[in-house]
């Protein structure tokens, strides 16, 4: 009863539309939904229906639904989704060219390696096709075209290897894309092509390529550098220099090229130096490329041009930068045809070629002066004049040419421990003779100011002190010489070309020399001092010049190391040799007895070892005043000689009256003076023997001039004889017996003279003196009875 009631309520409400289904349409799942609270609300029992996904009806429904979508989406993925997923996967990948190499170039085209790569190049792996030539252009111009293998992409990324050849579409802008490509710094490619791509197992074609490839260009190679610059020598038919540039040109851009044979013109600031060729070039992509010019320096016959390549020469040799810039004349990638587009390409190229040499030259080395001079001026302190007759430099040039110097000028510096002391600018040139197979020239330095520096002042005394005192002293010179130089290319201007040098020269070693001293003349006195005129020795082993005005030196005796006096010289002129020098010995010790002793020496003929000492004082010049204090020097004066008889005759007069009585006898004597100035005697204590016998003694006082070179007889001198008979005995029984004559008319008698003499010379105002002289001396004797 309530089963037939509960069918008859579903089937009334389904007829009453209280329910939209009928209960065999659906299953209901297990857990409860609306229609389960409908049920149980008015009263139905839901779990006795069955639910619909378990039904046949249910199945192929979805069956049916499947196989009418999957027939319409198949066809939608693979003819409509699938080609538009792929042109978009190849539209938003990237393309990148890491070397792209142009080998064996034509008129029509050349042969390409390249290495590359493609990012975002979608998830799933792929292979790219290129069934047709991807055409390249450049600023809406088709360049050309080239075939390309396949590629083949991984997550994402896919590397392109490959070597092809490329077909030259636009002859016209391809040549006008070689020149821009050459000198400018990027450049884009446009490339397209229609390719086809196999992914998921499926080829998918007709796919539009159309890439922007961003790359650089070679920028004028960027910076040029030099490996080095030889010329190994002269043109044939004097047609200039033989030159030979190694170089590395950076060439930034992925694109290599093989030029073959590539001839460049050399300039630099409008001079047309020469031409090179380099064989066989080839310039690497992404990296320096090493090339080789070989070819000319042609010969410059006007001024503007030699004077170009004056400064290029001399900027070279001196370490310095010059712009060059070389121009493209030709490229002949085979060594024989020249290629109109790269050849174009390359007239369009300037190259900016720093020419400068890698490592520092050392073109002047092993300076050696020969001799030197050095003339001070007290006018001009600290600015004396320095010469050389003969200076030699080692050279050696990086040129293998007939180079010739004529004439060099120098500016050079002294550097004495480490310290530049002074400057020697040479303002005109002097000539030179050189030697290129010994790598020597010779040449000379005019007179030229030294200019010391202000900071240095102690120093170039110090440095002058040692030239003047040590053997020999070393020192360096350095600087920056000048040479104008017959060349291959031209009569040339070298100019800055530097030089450091040591130079050891031999020193005047002053204190090693003994200074002798020769023609001593006695030419004047004050009552102060005796003036000697003499010649001084002053040998120089040295090469070494010096001229340094007056000096005042101190002169000792070298035995007991006392004053005479002051060594003038008026004007020192050191210069190699034995320099025996005018001098004047200003004589006057401070010891009375030492003054005597010399001044009777000399007379003699003695020779006096003597020390000559220096002093700052000795000099005015503030240059030389520390080398004078150090100036101490052995010397050697020699007396008169032969040693002259002062006395060369004489008279005695006696009778028997005085000689028994008052024992004296009346004596003259003629007298010379072997001075070159007037003798002035005061007096004289002579003792007189003969053979032994003590004669007797002359004491007396008077005043005679004898005059320089002259002679003169003395007034009556008192000969006082001994008193005592035994003189009486030795008269007449040795004297008067050996000379009978004596009391006939008188008898020549040699007498043994001792003498001491009071004496100024130079005249009565001279320097006093008291000389003491022994001679033998044949005197007229006269013995009358009354």
């Amino acid at each position: 009863m309530s089963s037939a009631s509960n069918e008859k309520l579903t089937d009334h409400n389904y007829a009453s539309g209280s329910l939209p289904y009928r209960p065999d349409e659906v299953d209901y799942p297990h857990d409860k939904d609306e229609f389960d609270v409908y049920d149980e609300e008015h009263g139905h029992d839901a779990e006795k229906r069955p639910r619909f996904y378990k039904t046949k009806r249910f199945w192929i429904r979805c069956l049916v639904i499947l196989v009418v979508v999957l027939a319409v989406l198949i066809p939608l993925i693979l003819f409509v989704i699938l080609p538009k997923l792929v042109q978009s996967i190849v539209n938003g990948s990237t393309m990148s060219m890491y070397q792209l190499n142009m080998t064996d170039a034509t008129e029509l085209g050349m042969k390409v390696s390249l290495t590359g790569g493609i990012d975002n190049a979608g998830i799933f792996p792929a292979t790219i096709e290129f069934p047709e030539p991807i055409i390249v252009s450049w600023e809406g111009h088709q360049l050309g075209s080239m075939a390309m293998s396949s590629v083949k992409a991984s997550g994402g990324k896919a590397s392109i290897t490959d070597a092809t050849s490329f077909t030259i579409i636009n002859k016209e802008a391809f040549t006008t894309f070689a020149k821009q490509m050459l000198s400018i710094e990027s450049f884009t490619w446009t490339l397209t092509s229609t390719v086809q791509v196999h992914a998921v197992g499926r080829t998918v074609k007709g796919i539009n390529l159309k890439k922007e490839l961003k790359m650089l260009g070679m920028n004028g190679f960027g910076k040029v550098t030099i490996e080095s610059f030889t010329m190994p020598g002269d043109a044939p038919n004097n047609g200039g220099a033989l030159v030979k540039l190694v170089t590395s040109m950076n060439n930034p851009s992925p694109i290599g090229m093989v030029l073959g044979s590539m001839i460049l013109d050399l300039y630099y600031e409008g001079t047309h130096l020469g031409q090179v060729t380099a064989k066989d070039a080839v310039l690497v992509g992404n990296s320096p490329s090493p090339l080789t010019l070989e070819g000319v320096l042609f010969r410059q016959t006007n001024q503007t041009d030699l004077d170009n390549v004056s400064v290029l020469m001399s900027n070279y040799l001196g370490g310095k930068v010059t712009m060059t810039s070389a121009k493209g004349v030709s490229v002949k990638p085979d060594g024989v045809n020249a290629v109109s587009w790269l050849s174009e390409g390359l007239l369009a190229l300037t190259l900016n070629v720093p020419l400068q040499s890698p490592v520092p030259l050392n073109v002047i080395r092993d300076i050696s002066i020969k001799d030197m001079a050095m003339v001070f001026d007290q006018n001009k302190p600290y600015v004396p004049t320095a010469s050389s007759n003969t200076v030699t430099a080692g050279f050696q040039l990086p040129f293998n040419i007939t180079v010739a110097m004529q004439n060099v000028s120098n500016t050079m510096s002294i550097v004495y421990k480490d310290k530049v002391v002074g400057d020697i600018n040479a303002a005109v040139w002097s000539e030179a003779n050189s030697d290129m197979n010994k790598g020597l020239i010779v040449f000379s330095l005019p007179p030229s100011p030294l200019a010391v520096k202000e900071d240095a002042k102690e120093e170039f005394n110090q440095f002058v002190a040692d030239l003047t005192v040590k053997t020999e002293q070393t020192f360096t010179v350095r600087g920056i010489a000048s040479a104008i130089s017959s060349t291959p290319v031209g009569v040339v201007k070298l100019t800055g070309i530097p030089f450091n040098s040591e130079v050891t020269m031999k020193g005047l070693n002053f204190n090693a020399i003994n200074a002798a001293v020769t023609n001593v003349v006695v030419s004047g006195g004050t009552s102060d001092h005796i003036i000697m005129d003499q010649m001084v020795a002053l040998p120089n082993p040295s090469t070494l010049s010096v001229t340094g005005g007056s000096l005042l030196l101190t002169v000792f005796d070298k035995v007991t190391d006392k004053y005479l006096g002051e060594l003038s010289i008026p004007n020192l002129k050191i210069v190699p040799g034995d320099n025996p020098t005018p001098t004047k010995f200003l004589f006057h010790p401070k010891d009375e007895e030492l003054k005597n002793k010399f001044l009777s020496e000399y007379l003699t003929g003695a020779v006096f070892p003597l020390k000559v000492v220096g002093s700052k004082d000795s000099t005015a010049l503030v240059e030389m005043q520390t080398a004078m204090s150090m100036v101490s020097l052995a010397s050697t004066a020699p007396g008169l000689s032969p040693p002259p008889k002062l006395v060369t005759s004489g008279t005695a007069t006696s009778n028997l009256g005085t000689l028994l009585g008052n024992r004296q006898t009346v004596t003259k004597v003629n007298m010379i003076n072997p001075l070159d100035t007037p003798l002035f005697i005061s007096g004289q204590e002579t003792k007189v023997t003969w053979n032994g016998n003590y004669f007797g003694t002359i004491n007396q006082k008077y005043e005679q001039t004898v005059p320089a070179k002259g002679s003169a007889t003395t007034p009556e001198l008192i000969l006082q004889h001994p008193s005592g008979v035994d003189f009486g005995v030795f008269l007449t029984t040795k004297f008067v017996p050996q000379y009978p004559l004596i009391a006939l008319g008188g008898a020549m008698v040699p007498f043994d003279l001792d003498v001491l003499m009071d004496v100024r010379v130079g005249g009565p105002n001279g320097y006093p003196a008291r000389i003491h002289y022994v001679q033998k001396q044949e005197i007229l004797t006269k013995m009358t009875l009354f």
